[in-house]
């Protein structure tokens, strides 16, 4: 509705959704029915904004698309904790069956071997992948599940309008640059979870985690952006640039793979401050000579 239809529709859908899900969870006898209500009517309000393209901003701040996503998963996530802290029960509950699946899974892969049976069955406990579930959660990972939905949300709105609409909308990625001060917001994240760490301040070290995240998120849309530019450059031919783009999703869908090409790309980004990927190129004499 956002890309492909006039703004106010994007409010009027929000609202048919919400209302939609309301009635689904008044019909259901679940205890926490009006927690899910207000988890989807916040989700959907913050989504709603995050899609919202720059020049239908109203005010004098426009907050570009990367740090409206930022910006919305951080308060997806915080809104997360906020509905796992009030339904602890079900959560705990949500989390001890996760762990059970996933340390079968782990004693499973270790086959006929015995010893090694043995020790997963001793180390991969249910109750320690809760708490690594946990752990990963608070440090960051909620905010990434809660970017994750927002983006693969905003794909399929996109391709959606592209289906129906016959409307393309222009990608902006390519032209993504990180404010450079954003460097020493990484550094000294990461020493501070470092020395939280060490001196167990665990809140300290949360947040110092998420502020890692996000930083790293903003790089891996800047070394994104710089994979894109090359990408649309005039001398390359179609064949190569589809071939290119199939090799990048399948390595960014790869397990394993995926965790090596994300974090090129992140150092990517972060080399760019350094090493001005995307200028362009000049014919004529440099104008800093010597250089």
């Amino acid at each position: 509705m956002a890309y492909g239809y006039p703004f106010p529709s994007v409010w009027v859908s929000a609202g048919i959704a919400v209302l939609g899900n309301a009635f689904v969870s008044l019909l259901s006898a679940g205890a926490h029915r009006w927690i899910d209500m207000l988890y989807f009517t916040l989700t959907a309000l913050i989504f709603s904004w995050i899609v919202a393209p720059p020049f239908r901003q109203v005010g004098p701040v426009r907050i570009t698309l990367p740090y409206r996503f930022i910006l919305g998963s951080v308060a997806g996530s915080l809104l997360f904790l906020l509905v796992t802290e009030t339904t602890q029960g079900s959560f705990r509950a949500f989390l001890k069956t996760q762990g059970e699946q996933l340390s079968s899974l782990f004693i499973a892969s270790a086959g006929n071997d015995a010893v090694q049976r043995s020790l997963l069955e001793q180390y991969i406990t249910p109750e320690a992948v809760a708490e690594a579930i946990t752990l990963v959660i608070l440090r960051g990972g909620g905010l990434v599940s809660c970017l994750g939905i927002f983006f693969i949300s905003r794909q399929m709105g996109l391709l959606l309008a592209r289906l129906i609409r016959r409307i393309t909308v222009p990608e902006q990625i390519s032209l993504f640059y990180t404010p450079p001060w954003f460097i020493w917001a990484l550094s000294f994240s990461l020493l501070g979870a470092v020395l939280a760490t060490l001196t167990a301040l665990p809140l300290l070290e949360i947040g110092a985690w998420n502020m890692v995240t996000i930083c790293s998120i903003l790089y891996l849309a800047q070394g994104w952006g710089i994979v894109r530019h090359f990408l649309s450059r005039k001398n390359l031919s179609p064949v190569m640039r589809l071939g290119l783009n199939i090799l990048i999703i399948f390595l960014i869908f790869s397990p394993g793979i995926n965790v090596v090409v994300l974090g090129l790309l992140v150092l990517l980004g972060i080399a760019e401050h350094w090493a001005p990927f995307r200028a362009p190129k000049t014919d004529g004499p440099s104008s800093t000579p010597g250089m």
